[in-house]
């Protein structure tokens, strides 16, 4: 479990027109420690990662957070419940926060994906924006349903600290948009489990987030 990027113990000032964005990766999952692929599949917290919920939920027990929305994955979604607990929420769950679906990929590692699709496995690795997973999405897809959902909560929430808890990939897409970073150097980065990061998302954030898709092929 990591600090958040302001630092513990300070607070910064946002204009009111942005909104505060706590961006936390779920608990572990048993998977997770074994190196799969996860996707859409509904894998639970491990013990292990329970105990990360409850931890990190503590950790941000001083915070002054608004709403708790999540993925409605379990991982999350149990996750998001111990951290809206703790403030007398309940999390709001929306399905445009799940992980990119990773098609016939889930369950395995990334040894036996390569073993299985050699080439695409190495343009997901390099060229991301130009792959459809095999029975999955585009990273385009995932922008575009994620940044969607990021639009709906700003314009509620407004100047107010508000957690999202996901995935790997469709953090990475809000973190991208907001920090104005490419989204493929983004995902080069995985979170831990449990990790929390703070960044403010500007009123006309999405003018400038617009989905990096090649050809998918």
């Amino acid at each position: 479990m990591r600090a958040w990027a302001e630092g513990a113990g300070r607070r910064a000032t946002w204009p009111t027109t942005c909104l505060r964005l706590l961006l936390i990766r779920h608990g572990e999952t048993l998977w997770n420690r074994e190196g799969r692929y996860q996707g859409r599949t509904d894998v639970p917290l491990s013990t292990e990662g329970k105990a990360q919920a409850m931890a990190l939920a503590e950790v941000l027990r001083a915070e002054p957070i608004a709403a708790v929305y999540t993925s409605p994955l379990r991982r999350a979604y149990d996750t998001a419940a111990c951290i809206a607990a703790v403030h007398g929420l309940h999390p709001w769950s929306d399905p445009r926060l799940m992980e990119i679906h990773q098609g016939e990929w889930e369950g395995l590692r990334p040894v036996e994906i390569e073993r299985a699709w050699p080439e695409l496995y190495r343009r997901w690795l390099t060229e991301p924006e130009t792959v459809r997973l095999p029975g999955g999405e585009t990273l385009g897809e995932v922008q575009a349903r994620v940044l969607a959902a990021v639009t709906d909560i700003a314009a509620r929430w407004a100047g107010r600290t508000i957690c999202i808890v996901a995935h790997k990939v469709s953090l990475a897409v809000i973190r991208a948009a907001a920090r104005g970073l490419p989204l493929r150097d983004v995902l080069a980065y995985m979170p831990p489990n449990a990790s929390v990061e703070a960044v403010t998302w500007p009123a006309d954030c999405t003018l400038g987030a617009r989905p990096e898709e090649g050809p998918a092929r």
